[in-house]
């Protein structure tokens, strides 16, 4: 059951997890938190479905470094920029430079100058390891390979819970293991999203099914060491909120979403990257700001306009036309290359 149409609700889908996870930082929707889920999702089914189809890891991280890092590195110059008008330093240490610039803050040990971009690093490692597995050419047992992905990260965290902190040495591990590769607590969102494309391209099968329902568990069981999440919600809401998501898949699946082809929403989604970079810095940080002299409610109206607006120039402005510049004169110096 091969489909071929473009799942435009999944661009939607995408808006509506950068909006939730804004309203989460205005402090109005605590559900917010689990838009990062969201994104983890669409994001299995999405790359899953470009490394299928992609005739080289060149093509792909090339592709995909010309998709994160533009934006990315003016989001971090608008957080700069916001950070410094507040008054507030911003560290100068060579690590904390390099680390930032790169998306690999944890491997130089460092901070993150803006909080939401430790889902980037995480983004950056589910790349890498599904490249290692197009690389070896084991992309088409990779029912399997989640399988038994999600027994390691389950037995990896539900170790942790079970015993807490009792063995410092099992701590240690845990804690160095989940800081360098945090991909371990956040795996069968990842997952959750390569079922889905397999169910979308192939079919349900009673073996994706399981795989979903372990994905849950994973969920509760890794739940205690989310970034974020731990800290509003309990194990039981996450695993609602888990469930909603998944829900909605099968519907989209099923074409039973279409009113997520709502032109706004597919706008949404189209700056839902610009959004998710620089909505804490400026439009928490204006909203924050702005409480002090008007009415909360008013305030978040306003700093959301603003960083809706900020986003679609970021995007049509800055990003797309930089992203196209990128390709025409790569795919030129290549061809000159072959040329000489």
């Amino acid at each position: 059951m091969i489909e071929n149409r473009r799942l435009f609700e999944l661009d939607a889908m995408r808006g509506l997890a950068a909006s939730s996870v804004l309203l989460f930082h205005f402090g109005v929707f605590k559900y917010g938190c689990t838009g990062v889920d969201l994104f983890f999702i669409i994001s299995g089914f999405v790359i899953f479905m470009s490394l299928e189809k992609s005739a080289s890891l060149k093509r792909f991280w090339l592709s995909r470094l010309i998709r994160l890092f533009p934006s990315y590195w003016l989001s971090i110059i608008i957080t700069i920029a916001s950070v410094s008008l507040i008054g507030h330093e911003v560290s100068k240490g060579l690590g904390f430079v390099i680390g930032n610039a790169l998306m690999l803050q944890p491997l130089f040990k460092t901070t993150y100058i803006n909080s939401v971009y430790w889902t980037l690093y995480v983004e950056l490692l589910f790349y890498s390891v599904m490249s290692c597995l197009w690389y070896i050419n084991q992309l088409k047992n990779i029912e399997w390979i989640i399988l038994f992905g999600l027994i390691a990260i389950s037995l990896f965290n539900g170790i942790h819970l079970l015993i807490g902190n009792s063995s410092a040495w099992y701590t240690r591990t845990f804690i160095i293991g989940r800081a360098l590769f945090p991909l371990v607590s956040h795996f069968q969102t990842f997952a959750a999203g390569i079922i889905f494309y397999k169910w979308y391209t192939q079919g349900v099968t009673k073996s994706r099914i399981f795989l979903l329902l372990f994905t849950i568990i994973a969920t509760g069981l890794s739940h205690n060491d989310s970034v974020m999440i731990n800290g509003y919600l309990n194990t039981f809401e996450h695993i609602v909120c888990l469930v909603f998501f998944y829900i909605a898949f099968v519907l989209v699946i099923k074409n039973k979403m279409k009113f997520l082809r709502f032109k706004l929403l597919i706008l949404l989604g189209a700056i839902s990257y610009p959004l998710y970079l620089i909505h804490e810095p400026v439009a928490v940080g204006l909203m924050h700001y702005l409480a002090t002299t008007i009415s909360t409610p008013i305030a978040i109206v306003i700093s959301s306009l603003v960083g809706l607006m900020l986003s679609y120039l970021m995007t049509y402005g800055f990003d797309i036309p930089m992203r196209r510049w990128l390709k025409r004169e790569i795919i030129d110096f290549k061809s000159h290359l072959m040329e000489v």
